[in-house]
């Protein structure tokens, strides 16, 4: 049974991040999505699935370099999560993705430049180093991130503008060193970058990160209407 009944009740029920904050119920039942993605082989393994219409186990088995047993691991928190379903025909096992859980996701993380800054901050440096590719290759980490509640709730406020942890612990209600311990690991991740700006250190997010994010959930999802007829021989 899926973990995320949101997806039972309308596909698409969440705006971007940049556009509203989530209610906290609705971020908790998100949240096992992304962690389900922070793993690399299950990242892998939903490309896979979202390739074709559906596809048998014993295909997904033979893509990995891991025992079986690890990969029906990973596909049952797959199917948990509400990211693919599966039914058993005769002795195999066959897959395919739930296309409105990747719009869901993919919808929630696209960025929207229109959002309306805290203050005045400086407009954001430029990364020329940064490419599309290197951004989604980082998605794991992205969407590893995003499974805790509270880092969620951080990207959120951080989404209407540039904060400081001050802002940050009123905001959330959550103490201080727990609010300082999120923002470190999503500024090693790249997801957001610190500014000082007199005596207070302002944090800023990184859309580019989140759209990389989004556009590969994007990717998936298109995939999977592309080849919703294109069934695999057994």
């Amino acid at each position: 049974m899926s973990v995320l009944p949101v997806l039972d009740a309308a596909s698409g029920c969440c705006p971007p991040l940049a556009v509203q904050p989530l209610a906290p119920p609705v971020a908790g039942e998100l949240a096992p999505l992304f962690k389900a993605l922070g793993d690399p082989v299950r990242l892998r393994l939903l490309s896979l699935i979202a390739s074709t219409t559906e596809v048998c186990v014993c295909e997904l088995t033979e893509a990995f370099d891991v025992t079986g047993a690890t990969i029906s691991h990973h596909l049952r928190v797959l199917r948990e999560s509400g990211l693919v379903d599966s039914e058993r025909r005769g002795t195999w096992v066959y897959y395919w993705v739930r296309r409105e859980a990747l719009d869901l996701l993919g919808n929630l993380l696209t960025s929207n430049t229109d959002t309306p800054s805290r203050g005045a901050p400086a407009p954001p440096q430029v990364r020329p180093e940064t490419d599309q590719q290197q951004l989604i290759s980082a998605n794991p980490d992205v969407v590893r991130l995003l499974a805790d509640p509270l880092r969620a709730r951080i990207v959120q406020i951080l989404a209407d503008g540039p904060a400081t942890t001050s802002h940050l612990v009123a905001d959330t209600a959550a103490k201080q060193p727990n609010v300082s311990g999120h923002l470190k690991l999503l500024r090693e991740a790249g997801v957001v970058t610190a500014e000082p700006r007199g005596r207070f250190t302002y944090y800023r997010l990184v859309p580019e990160v989140l759209q990389g994010a989004a556009l590969h959930l994007a990717d998936l999802a298109a995939q999977a209407r592309a080849h919703s007829e294109n069934f695999r021989a057994c």
